[in-house]
């Protein structure tokens, strides 16, 4: 039987086993015919990984869409962002998608093509709205990294782009089953605005009750991440890891630094595995529970088990989910004094 006689739902099912990633590889295979693309473009906006160079393309092509067209919020499962690099990577759309979008001002207009950090900011926050728009979206992942003016030194001064009202849009999701934010730079407030970011810590907080894998980084942190509204019901997450360490980018901030205070690291580090025990005394159906960061003065990454109580020491490029070696003997104990300059970055 020819594949163009099987039944709908047969075929969608045959699609889905294709998966997002096929189209991905060549979007020349979205384009055989009419009827193959009505099955084929829904499945290839399942999952989808942004990044500055795509992303006011997706924006605007979005925004062109007529009615009959597959758009993303109706079929969007996996989204993965990540962010950052040079500001030569923020593009700006092709002319065929500016034309289409000509009526569009909200998405074309001076300030986007004019200043790339504002178009940037602005199509972040229109992809924030489509994640909350999307309601089969199951698996967010963002990773922001510094963006840096174009042909400059590493050293020099990055550019805020992620403001803490769009990253708290896309926390606003209530139906995700895993989240991963890991970002080295922090979230300002929008301009104008100053003193308005408010606490991304208890925004995360109110996912808890239906996450099932929560990895987390970011430049400032503290225990209320870890602490449910609700304070009985047991929990559905299975992986829970905190990364406390910032080793691994170009900045001279090591460790990140606790929400609004000025508490030394290693009482951050303590705080933190106090409540990843509390929290891992909540889930059902504990996998890995574990909370990453450095040592002085050797600058080893470490990822302390909560389930075994073991401490492992990890490798570079090696995944937070992975065991290192373990730790046989315990270092002398740290002062705050030998790291009290890790709390001024």
């Amino acid at each position: 039987m020819s594949l163009l006689h099987l039944p709908p739902e047969l075929l969608r099912q045959i699609f889905d086993e294709v998966g997002s990633s096929f189209f991905h590889e060549d979007l020349g295979r979205l384009t055989i015919c009419k009827w193959w693309c009505d099955f084929a473009v829904p499945v290839s906006l399942k999952r989808i990984t942004v990044v500055p160079i795509t992303l006011r393309t997706l924006v605007v092509s979005e925004a062109a869409k007529t009615p009959n067209k597959p758009k993303l919020k109706d079929s969007l499962e996996d989204l993965n962002v990540e962010l950052g690099g040079r500001l030569r990577d923020v593009s700006t759309p092709s002319p065929e998608y500016l034309s289409e979008a000509a009526a569009f001002e909200e998405t074309v207009n001076e300030e986007n093509t004019e200043n790339p950090i504002m178009g940037l900011i602005n199509d972040l926050s229109k992809l924030a709205n489509m994640a909350q728009q999307s309601r089969k979206l199951r698996v967010l992942r963002i990773r922001v990294r510094r963006l840096l003016p174009p042909d400059v030194d590493a050293v020099n001064p990055s550019v805020n782009y992620l403001l803490s009202s769009t990253i708290k849009a896309f926390l606003s999701l209530q139906n995700l089953d895993a989240l991963v934010l890991d970002s080295f730079v922090g979230f300002p407030s929008p301009p104008g605005k100053q003193g308005e970011g408010g606490h991304i810590c208890s925004v995360i907080r109110t996912l808890l009750p239906t996450l099932r894998t929560l990895h987390l980084r970011m430049r400032h942190i503290c225990p209320d991440v870890l602490k449910p509204r609700d304070s009985d019901n047991r929990l559905r997450l299975e992986v829970v890891v905190v990364n406390l360490s910032l080793v691994s980018d170009v900045t001279a901030a090591m460790h990140s630094k606790r929400c609004g205070s000025r508490v030394g690291v290693l009482q951050l580090q303590a705080d933190m595995k106090e409540q990843a025990e509390a929290i891992a005394s909540r889930m059902a159906s504990r996998k890995i529970v574990r909370i990453i960061s450095i040592t002085i003065p050797k600058l080893e990454v470490q990822s302390f088990d909560v389930l075994t109580g073991k401490t492992m020491i990890m490798e570079e490029d090696m995944g937070w989910d992975e065991d290192g070696k373990t730790v046989v003997e315990e270092s002398e104990p740290e002062s705050e004094s030998e790291i009290s300059s890790l709390s001024d970055f």
